[in-house]
């Protein structure tokens, strides 16, 4: 298991790398994203970016635009967000990311029948997926809750598309996710990667871990049963201390307490 965390779009990336690096992360999981993180500006930046990573021995992941359809029922429309989608990739390609996540469908089933929303997401996954694995890229979808995409409908999507799967535990502590136990019976051969943080159980809260009402050490129990990879912390505070401080709670919870010491007077003599 490596521990990663994800910038803020409306931060500068920089800064943030070097934040993480100090925090002593294995990785960054770059948000492609408007407005501080945008493709053309990680084009313009690259050199800048690349040191920075390089200084502190980042791997780099990345993540797309949650907000981008993957089943827009107007054609032109989804062609042109798949044309986002490439120049995000190529984004990722730059700053040697191989693992990278989009979103499930979040338009208003008001807008269009499950069916035809599933039908939609299915045929434009096979391309995304196609030019993606093309450029290196291990193409992930993630999860948000039922309302969006079940695990009935995840399970009829790999049926159709060889895709992995990045699970995301607060989701699935929503009202309406489907619960972690399930994800991880239903579809752990295909989980790739990981987000962790916690909620309240009713809304999508990205809080520090143990600052909500998951059970933190029974989530990382059961994750640890069925699944050792990367994961990212995606927790949403302007204070970076409660971003550290759930490294180490999972770092704990994972190896052990003796284990994470031993590495801190490694990283820290």
């Amino acid at each position: 298991m490596i521990i990663g965390a994800m910038n803020n779009p409306h931060k500068g990336l920089i800064e943030q790398i070097h934040l993480f690096g100090e925090m002593n992360f294995d990785y960054a999981e770059v948000t492609i994203e408007h407005p501080h993180a945008r493709p053309e500006w990680i084009e313009r930046h690259k050199k800048d970016v690349l040191d920075a990573l390089q200084s502190y021995n980042l791997g780099t992941l990345a993540h797309l635009p949650w907000y981008f359809s993957i089943a827009h029922p107007y054609e032109r429309v989804q062609k042109a967000i798949n044309s986002e989608f490439t120049q995000a990739f190529r984004a990722a390609q730059m700053l040697g990311a191989q693992k990278i996540t989009l979103h499930t469908e979040t338009l208003s089933p008001s807008i269009q029948s499950r069916e035809s929303s599933m039908q939609n997401a299915v045929s434009t996954l096979k391309l995304l997926h196609k030019e993606a694995t093309n450029m290196g890229l291990d193409l992930l979808i993630e999860n948000l809750d039922a309302k969006s995409l079940s695990i009935e409908e995840f399970k009829t999507l790999f049926s159709q598309v060889d895709m992995g799967l990045t699970l995301d535990v607060g989701h699935t502590q929503t009202a309406k996710g489907e619960g972690l136990e399930n994800y991880l019976r239903a579809l752990a051969p295909r989980i790739r990667h990981v987000h962790l943080h916690d909620n309240m159980g009713q809304n999508d809260d990205h809080l520090p871990l143990g600052a909500g009402r998951m059970e933190v050490e029974k989530v990382v129990k059961a994750l640890k049963s069925k699944y050792d990879g990367t994961i990212t912390l995606e927790v949403h505070s302007d204070d970076p201390h409660y971003l550290e401080y759930s490294r180490q709670r999972l770092d704990i919870l994972w190896h052990g307490k003796k284990k994470h010491l031993e590495d801190q007077n490694y990283l820290q003599p």
